[in-house]
């Protein structure tokens, strides 16, 4: 427990310095006056001003924040801040980098860690037969599988090749199946039930197996690095457009508990396994953020799309409210999915 919680906070808060310093570093390029970087909330920690701008480390160490001048009309340092140095001042071009920075922020993140750990630990060549994650809720989350646990053999047959293995279990959909287990120099024999996966048309236990690695020069990782960002990408908006049109279920996503568990089952299996995870989680949050949804990051780019249209800025108090509205919303559906998450836990 006390390594997942780690990992958590070390995953969300690399995440939220490298976004938040984007937005910082591209307000302050295009003029714009930043009142406060701040990492964590509640009580401060620790505080520095430097540049009109004041840096803030706080007691709870999760998420963090920009405060730009110009943004939030009702803060009492707008008062004391030039018009020229105001968000919405400014030219279309300067406000949509000033935004535009925190997701590529975040994009640039997730390249650099999987070009690094291709160039550490090798680029993917194969399967193992050793089980990496438990998916929660899962079918192998209830018959008691492990991380670390080896898949050895399915009613009583050895399988060689990993991959042959699961190709029984995909198309055992609604079938009981005994699994051979090792974990620990024991043998197991567990009974498991592969679920039936609409989407993807075969049966599924909800484990992913370890794969296997080889060595990689520079380039190699480089290119691999660039390929696994651009695959992950087409997948998470592939998986949003199957939410849009109800092929894929809010109760199928996962909120902040649901991913506590899964960083610490990537923790478990070392800290090359836990960059992945950063690197994957990272591209996440990057596309999400993106989204023309309000409060969203892709929700003030939509504005600034709308006044490039219109060659006229909206009223910045207008379009706050919008994003209020956005900002209920999001926080229901975070909710809703820590609801799921919780009776995932109990139900297992």
């Amino acid at each position: 427990m006390f390594l997942t919680i780690i990992s958590f906070i070390f995953v969300f808060s690399v995440i939220t310095v490298v976004h938040e310093a984007g937005h910082l570093y591209f307000a302050k390029r295009a003029g714009i006056r930043v009142h406060e970087f701040g990492i964590g909330f509640g009580p401060t920690l620790f505080s520095l001003r430097h540049n009109n701008t004041n840096y803030k480390l706080n007691i709870l160490p999760i998420l963090g924040y920009v405060k730009i001048a110009g943004i939030d009309t009702e803060d009492p340092q707008e008062k004391e801040t030039p018009e020229n140095e105001k968000y919405y001042n400014k030219s279309v071009g300067q406000k949509f980098k000033s935004i535009f920075a925190g997701p590529m922020m975040n994009l640039l993140l997730g390249f650099t860690i999987f070009s690094l750990v291709f160039m550490f630990a090798g680029v993917p060549v194969g399967i193992s037969n050793v089980i990496s994650t438990i998916n929660p809720g899962s079918e192998a989350a209830k018959i008691g599988l492990q991380s670390g646990d080896q898949l050895v053999s399915i009613n009583g047959k050895v399988y060689d090749k990993p991959e042959e293995a699961i190709a029984v279990i995909h198309q055992s959909a609604d079938k009981e199946l005994l699994l051979g287990i090792q974990r620990n120099g024991r043998h197991l024999s567990l009974k498991a039930t592969p679920t039936y996966n609409k989407r993807l048309k075969i049966g599924l236990i909800g484990f992913s197996l370890k794969p296997v690695y080889e060595k990689a020069g520079i380039f190699s990782a480089i290119y691999y690095g660039l390929r696994e960002t651009a695959g992950l990408i087409l997948l998470i908006l592939v998986l949003l457009g199957r939410l849009l049109v109800g092929k894929l279920s809010i109760g199928d996503l996962a909120g902040p508990v649901g991913i506590a568990q899964i960083t610490g089952q990537y923790a478990h299996h070392g800290f090359l396994s836990l960059l992945s995870f950063l690197a994957f989680f990272s591209v996440n949050i990057a596309i999400i953020n993106l989204l023309p949804i309000p409060a969203l990051d892709g929700g003030r780019l939509f504005f600034v799309l709308v006044e490039l249209i219109r060659r006229k800025p909206l009223d910045i108090e207008k379009e706050n409210k919008i994003h209020y509205v956005g900002l209920f919303v999001l926080l229901g559906l975070i909710a809703i999915l820590t609801i799921n998450d919780v009776i995932r836990i109990f139900h297992q």
